[in-house]
């Protein structure tokens, strides 16, 4: 528990990958990415209950094997790439419940697929969602400068324009108005009644969890190479 809440951390990972096949057991320096999610959630003595949501059984040996229990195993409607993130995470909570006999004050959704986080992510998202009596909490990142809004064109018919009004006017970096931000993975907190009685992670008091540093996010091969290189560098280890 922490300050008085019971905490249930969830890993979503289904199988059936199109970029890379299997890609939430491929290994990552030396770990695969479930392991990377369990060996993070382990270092957090005060969540309660730490599971992984998939459709796989060998994903859930692959859980076990790093601390993740598995109660469950998905239904086929939530086993597809349309599978909604709130359907996935309202079923989670409603079997755990069940199976545990209590019920959860937070819940945390921790992707496998951005494996780079660190257990201070988790427990700053957590923490600024209890003590700001927020509905949700989701950590980003800064969008780079040559991908903000008014650096971006689009194609009309043939033609070359920019995508926001006034765009042609930004010569440099220093002139953009604000900083934009995405949506990294690294942790997404929520409470249980923005999950079960909203119906949504996103509400109007959701705040941000700022990430101000490199982040992984894995899609593709190039991502995975991208992820060896931070995990190696002596800055992430730090």
């Amino acid at each position: 528990m922490l300050n008085s809440k019971r905490i249930l951390a969830v890993v979503p990972a289904r199988s059936g990958s199109k970029g890379v096949p299997n890609k939430n057991i491929r290994p990552l320096g030396g770990i695969s990415l479930i392991g990377h999610a369990g060996k993070a959630l382990a270092r957090l003595p005060w969540i309660d209950r730490a599971i992984i949501s998939t459709d796989s059984l060998d994903y859930v040996r692959e859980a076990e094997l790093h601390g993740l229990s598995a109660p469950f195993v998905r239904p086929a409607t939530l086993s597809g790439d349309r599978a909604g993130a709130v359907e996935t995470m309202q079923h989670a909570l409603a079997q755990c419940e069940h199976a545990d006999r209590m019920t959860y004050d937070v819940i945390l959704i921790i992707q496998p697929t951005s494996p780079l986080r660190k257990p201070e992510d988790v427990q700053g998202a957590t923490e600024l969602l209890i003590s700001e009596n927020a509905d949700s909490v989701v950590s980003v990142s800064p969008v780079d400068d040559k991908s903000h809004p008014s650096m971006i064109l689009s194609i009309h018919g043939k033609h070359l324009s920019f995508w926001q009004e006034g765009g042609a006017k930004i010569t440099s970096r220093q002139l953009l108005d604000s900083q934009y931000y995405y949506r990294n993975g690294y942790v997404y907190a929520l409470t249980r009644q923005c999950l079960m009685d909203y119906n949504t992670i996103f509400t109007t008091n959701t705040l941000p969890f700022i990430i101000d540093r490199p982040v992984a996010n894995i899609d593709t091969p190039l991502d995975f190479a991208w992820a060896e290189f931070l995990l190696s560098h002596p800055e992430f280890n730090a």
